[in-house]
This record gives structure tokens, sequence and C-alpha cells, in this order.
């Protein structure tokens, strides 16, 4: 850095006088020493008054500015090289969960961080999740989006979804019963599997033969949920109806009906805490909905 600096007078000045700080002198060095000939003197003065204003962050910006002025074809070839660095491993562990790691250039990241946002939308007054949770959860949304809007290309000559065998004994909470299977996961809860089977479709197999396969909620009785619940029922959530499955208060596996008096609208993030997590709703006298912790 020192012999860097040599060939800079006025950052090695700047940063002797305490005006620029160690980081903000490393990243001029590091721009002098990538454009060669093309940063002059000007060049540095540019950079060590930004230095005296800004924080190292915002100078990285007024950086790449000033190299694609001087550089553009370098700085295409850049964004080229950072472009064919792309990767994203989705790999599970030995315990079920998936790990994801990835590489993704500027335009890339964007995209994926725009879309995220927007998932994401604004913090409610009851949500408690990091914000490393709600981008894992807004991740998963977006997935789950693509595959209900069956645009998304065929595989094996059906639309993509998610598929779960599960035995009846299951999907009814039977002492003894065995576990769900999650294709292209481990296998999954009980409770899990009867969240999913709230709001999907059914195909029963009867001594190895695949019966017809229904809708647990029949398009027209989700339109006439979604015109009288207009989104998420949990109180204070304002998710819309596209967000939302459509929860039987009592369990068709356990009897309950698929009528429009046994079901509501809940989100995604609703949904689990009502199975996976033990929360309880009751209906008031009003159809208002009280959600009761565990």
């Amino acid at each position: 850095m020192s012999r860097k600096l040599v060939a800079l007078p006025q950052t090695e000045q700047a940063l002797a006088d305490g005006d620029i700080s160690y980081r903000h002198a490393t990243l001029i060095a590091e721009t002098a020493s990538q454009l060669g000939d093309k940063f002059q003197a000007q060049a540095e003065t540019i950079l060590v008054d930004t230095s005296k204003e800004v924080d190292p962050w915002r100078l990285q910006r007024a950086i790449w500015h000033l190299k694609h002025c001087l550089d553009a074809d370098g700085v295409l070839s850049d964004a080229n090289k950072a472009n064919s660095r792309r990767f994203l491993h989705l790999s599970q562990t030995f315990d079920g969960v998936y790990r994801i790691d990835g590489w993704l250039d500027p335009e890339g990241g964007a995209v994926l961080n725009t879309a995220l946002d927007s998932v994401m939308g604004p913090r409610l007054a009851d949500d408690d999740r990091s914000a490393a949770e709600r981008r894992a959860d807004a991740a998963v949304e977006m997935a789950r989006r693509q595959l209900d809007g069956g645009q998304l290309p065929e595989v094996g000559g059906q639309k993509p979804h998610l598929a779960v065998s599960v035995d009846m004994s299951t999907l009814s909470k039977e002492p003894g019963s065995m576990a769900a299977e999650l294709e292209w996961s481990q296998p999954i809860p009980a409770e899990t599997a009867r969240r999913l089977a709230c709001d999907a479709a059914i195909t029963p197999i009867i001594d190895g033969e695949a019966d017809h396969t229904t809708r647990v909620v029949p398009g027209a009785t989700r339109r006439a949920l979604i015109a009288r619940d207009k989104g998420c029922r949990f109180p204070g959530c304002d998710c819309p109806p596209a967000w939302t499955d459509a929860h039987h208060i009592k369990h068709w596996a356990d009897g309950g009906s698929t009528t429009l008096d046994n079901l509501i609208l809940l989100c995604r993030r609703h949904h689990r805490l009502v199975h996976e997590e033990g929360w309880t709703l009751e209906l008031a006298p009003d159809r208002e909905l009280v959600a009761i912790p565990p």
C-alpha cells in the first residue's frame, strides 16, 4: 500500500492529514492500479475530494462512474467476467434442510433483490421474523407463485407441482402412523402434510390403482371464499388472496366439510403458524377471527 501511495501524492497527503480513511486510500490506489496510464492527476483529485465528503461505499460508486468514463471497454470486460462467475448451489443436508449458496452478477442480483423486496413488502406489526427469515420466505413464495401460475415448462408431461404421498392414517394423525413423503425432500411431519392437503389436488390410490384427481377446494368455492375474506383472515394480516391458502377450520381428514362456513383464507406464514406451530383459530359470534397462541 505504501509503495502505491508514492505515485499518489494527493491521496498520501490527505491520508496523513486525516482527511480520508485508510479504506478510502486503498480504494483510490486500487483504482489507479486497475486503470494504469488512463489514471491521471485529475482523476486522483476527483477521488480525493470525493473521499473527503462521502463514506467508502459511496466512494466506490463514484469510482465505478469514473472508471466507465475513462475505460468503458474495461468496465464492460469486468461485467462479462462477473457474469461468467455466476452459479447457484442448492443442496439438501442429511437432516433434510436445504442450503443455498450462489454468486450473481450485478444485474442478476438486482433482479432477485427487486423481486424479493416486492414479495416481502412492508413489515407487519406482529411480524417478528428476522430480515434473513423474511428473505427466505419471500424466495420460497416466489417459487410457489410460479408453480401456482402454471406457466412453467412441463416435466414428464405434467405441470411442475409439489407431490406428497401420505396415508389417511397420517392425515388423521392416528397414533403410530407413518410420516408423509414429499418429493425432492425428506419425509415430513403429519401436520405439514395436513397443511399442504388443506388446499390441494388429491389423487386417491387404492390397492395400487390411482383414482380420479379432484381439488379439495373447488374453483367456485375458492372464488366465493375470496369474495368473502378478501385476503388472509389472521388478525392484523393484509396479504391479498393470491398469497393465501384455503384453510379448513376443522380439517377435512377429521370430518370437516369443504364449505364456506368451515373455510378461511390464510397466508402461507399464518397457515404454518396454525398447523405446525400450534396456534388455534376461533370464530367469534360476529365472525371475527381470534388467534390463540400455543
